[in-house]
C-alpha cells in the first residue's frame, strides 16, 4: 500500500509541476444511455379525383350515366435510412468480447467502483462506465476505461492517439512512465482528469469525474496499470 501510495503521489506531483491552464469543457465522446439513432420518415400522399359528369340529351334515358372519377395514385417520399448507433450498450461482459475479439480491462470491485454502463463502440472499442459506491448518490465519483487495438486507433503520435481514444479535446497530455510503463496524463478541470497508455497490442484510456488528484492516480497506478501489464500481451 506504501508503494501505491508513494506512486500516486509521484504522479501527482508531475502534473502540479505541469500546472496547466484552464481549458474550455472538453467535448466528450457521449451518447445518451441505452438509446438508438432515430430518423423520421416522411410520407406524402396526394389524392386528387375529377369527376366528368355526362347526360345525355335524350329525356327518356333511363339513368344518367356518368364517368369515374380519376384518381392520382399516391405518391410516398422514401423513408431516410436510419443511421447505424456507433455505441450500443450490452449487459454481458461475454457478450461483448464475442464481439470485439478481446477481453476490455476493468476496474476491479476493490477499487470501491462498481459497473453502472457498458457499451461497444463502432464495434472496435470497449467504454465501461462506473460508479462510486460511496457518497450521496449525486455527489459520487464516476470512472470510464476503454480499451481498443492499437490498429483500430488512426494516430502517429500518442497525443493524437490519446484523443482519439478517450474523445477528450482541448487539453494538454504530459508525458509520464510509472513502473517501466509510458503513459499520458491530462488535467481536465480540478475535480476531472485523464489518462492514457498501452501495453502489447492495446490502448487503454481511462477517465475520472467528480474525483481528486490523489484518487484519481491511485486508481490508474494501482489498479489499471497493475492489471495490463499482468493481462495483456504482445499476442
Amino acid at each position: 500500500m506504501q508503494k501505491h501510495s508513494a506512486a500516486a503521489a509521484i504522479l501527482a506531483a508531475a502534473l502540479t509541476m505541469n500546472t496547466l491552464p484552464a481549458f474550455a469543457a472538453p467535448a466528450e465522446n457521449t451518447a445518451a444511455e441505452s438509446a438508438a439513432i432515430l430518423s423520421e420518415t416522411t410520407r406524402t400522399t396526394t389524392d386528387a379525383a375529377t369527376a366528368t359528369k355526362t347526360a345525355k340529351a335524350s329525356a327518356t334515358a333511363k339513368g344518367a350515366t356518368a364517368q369515374p372519377a380519376a384518381k392520382e395514385s399516391p405518391t410516398a417520399a422514401a423513408p431516410a435510412a436510419a443511421e447505424p448507433n456507433p455505441l450500443i450498450p450490452y449487459t454481458s461482459y461475454d457478450e461483448m468480447y464475442s464481439v470485439l475479439g478481446f477481453r476490455p480491462l476493468i476496474l476491479p470491485k476493490s477499487s470501491g467502483y462498481e459497473l453502472t454502463d457498458a457499451f461497444v463502440i463502432d464495434g472496435e472499442t470497449s467504454d465501461m462506465r462506473y460508479t462510486s459506491r460511496y457518497g450521496l448518490p449525486e455527489q459520487r465519483a464516476t470512472f470510464s476505461v476503454r480499451t481498443t487495438r492499437k490498429a483500430n486507433i488512426k494516430g502517429r503520435d500518442a497525443a493524437t492517439i490519446a484523443t482519439a481514444l478517450s474523445g477528450i479535446y482541448s487539453v494538454s497530455w504530459l508525458p509520464y512512465t510509472q513502473d517501466g510503463m509510458p503513459l499520458l496524463l491530462a488535467e481536465i478541470s480540478p475535480t476531472e482528469f485523464a489518462a492514457c497508455w498501452t501495453q502489447g497490442d492495446y490502448v487503454f484510456s481511462c477517465d475520472g469525474q467528480g474525483i481528486n488528484r490523489w484518487d484519481f492516480l491511485y486508481n490508474v497506478a494501482s489498479n489499471l496499470l497493475d492489471l495490463t501489464a499482468h493481462y495483456y500481451s504482445d499476442n
